[in-house]
């Protein structure tokens, strides 16, 4: 039996790092603050952003969870989860884009209501394909592919 709650760890977080590619291949590692909806992901991003431009060129990334590091035991093995997703850019106009950004309001307040109104701005859907989970050595846990809401143990 699984001893840690991966969900539980990215609820106590506002925001995710995300690795993204550029069209010319460059690497590029930024952070976003977040929302959660039925085990997909969700960051408004503005048009200006180096992130955008990768997302909508190469919409494949990696999203990293991460422990803080003052609240780390060891900063060798800080609690962390990782997900290889898809990125999908969410029509402004749709049921799921005004959903989601009262999500945004709902977790972030005034600021999320004031990029809601921002034509720059880009809500977009991280949908992770496969993740692993590590809450210290020995204890990491690979998520099974599309059942994000069982893990099983053992390496990638």
């Amino acid at each position: 039996m699984l001893q840690h709650d991966p969900w539980k760890l990215i609820a106590s977080m506002q925001s995710v790092v995300i690795s993204s590619v550029s069209a010319d291949g460059a690497p590029h590692a930024s952070y976003a603050p977040f929302v959660e909806s039925d085990h997909r992901f969700y960051v408004s991003l503005s048009m200006l952003s180096t992130h955008t431009a990768n997302l909508l060129h190469h919409p494949e990334v990696a999203l990293l969870f991460i422990e803080d590091e003052s609240r780390s035991a060891n900063i060798f093995a800080r609690k962390r989860v990782s997900f290889d997703a898809v990125a999908t850019p969410v029509e402004r106009d749709s049921i799921l884009f005004n959903g989601t950004m009262t999500l945004f309001e709902d977790r972030f307040g005034e600021m999320a209501s004031i990029y809601k109104n921002m034509p720059d701005f880009q809500l977009f859907e991280l949908m992770p394909l496969r993740g692993r989970a590590v809450f210290g050595f020995g204890q990491a846990y690979d998520f099974a592919e599309g059942r994000f809401g069982s893990i099983a143990v053992g390496g990638r």
